[in-house]
């Protein structure tokens, strides 16, 4: 039994320690893969009772699971405020350091934080400032690069992902919630624990190289997307904090940088092996028109410094 964990979510650290007050309680299961020991990002403190509102207001709402309320720079969600025995309150402030997740007095049922989307919402809040954002995706590792397969509900993200997994040299990150990160000039994807039906969800990362926008079809097609079709499909397809303002701007930032600097495809498949087959043909037919146009600009440019 814990009373405390350490654990390492799209390269953020965030440790979790509870009151003696507490009982004791287990990760949940898809979590144990994201246990880790780095210094800490986030501390989040686990406590009884309620914390002191002052004159909190509804900012923000998502009824019935939680509602966001806000009072002097202090932000409070408070999530199943309707059912006694799952109330808990998420507590910070706008740097996102120091966080507190309080539980009734009165139950000990479902005192632990992986319940709910508190950890998830945690982590949309601290990504939204200046540090990446959460995708509605199945994201996979294939050959060291990393594939984006964004769908909103019943796009057939499930369906990919077990596809994929039957399949030799890859790692499948998640197959519902995908953070996408950049660092160094480059685009990142990261596995959470957040999965989907099909429970895929893994603590590896990899450089992002494209990105496909995914839908039943009859046949498996794929089709180059520019502009802000793309970015909009993103917004549609996410998880983006539309009750702060600088965060909305900077993952409108994010999404039109994103879609400029990685390529995105419209997929149509059927869901059966090869649009496996297809995806890795179609992925390395266009890396190499990438590559191709690249050594021309390149040596256009040799051959004007020549002139000059």
């Amino acid at each position: 039994m814990r009373g405390s964990i350490d654990l390492k979510i799209g390269d953020v650290s965030i440790s979790i320690t509870a009151s003696p007050q507490l009982k004791s309680w287990e990760p949940s299961p898809a979590y144990i893969p994201f246990i880790a020991t780095d210094e800490p990002d986030i501390q989040l403190h686990l406590k009884r009772g309620k914390p002191q509102n002052g004159n909190a207001k509804k900012f923000f709402g998502s009824y019935p699971i939680w509602d966001l309320y806000r009072t002097n720079g202090t932000s409070i969600i408070k999530f199943y405020d309707d059912m006694p025995g799952l109330s808990r309150l998420l507590v910070f402030d706008n740097h996102i350091r120091e966080t507190d997740l309080y539980f009734p007095e009165s139950t000990d049922q479902f005192v632990n934080p992986f319940y709910g989307p508190v950890l998830e919402l945690l982590m949309i809040n601290y990504l939204a400032q200046q540090r990446g954002t959460i995708i509605h995706s199945c994201g996979i590792k294939y050959e060291d690069k990393g594939i984006l397969f964004v769908g909103e509900s019943g796009a057939g993200k499930s369906t990919l992902t077990r596809l994929w997994h039957q399949t030799d040299d890859v790692e499948i990150l998640s197959d519902d919630r995908t953070i996408v990160r950049k660092k160094d000039g480059a685009y990142w994807i990261f596995g959470t624990p957040w999965h989907g039906e099909a429970k895929f969800g893994s603590p590896l990362s990899v450089k992002l190289d494209r990105i496909y926008f995914i839908q039943h079809g009859a046949a498996n097609s794929a089709r180059p997307i520019k502009g802000a079709g793309p970015v909009q499909n993103l917004l549609t397809c996410s998880f983006p904090p539309y009750w702060d303002i600088e965060g909305m701007e900077f993952t409108m930032d994010l999404f039109s940088d994103l879609t400029t600097s990685v390529p995105c495809h419209e997929l149509l498949f059927k869901p059966d092996g090869d649009v496996v087959d297809y995806v890795k043909a179609h992925s390395e037919e266009s890396n190499l028109v990438v590559k191709m146009r690249d050594n021309t600009i390149a040596a256009q440019g040799a051959r004007l410094m020549a002139q000059g």
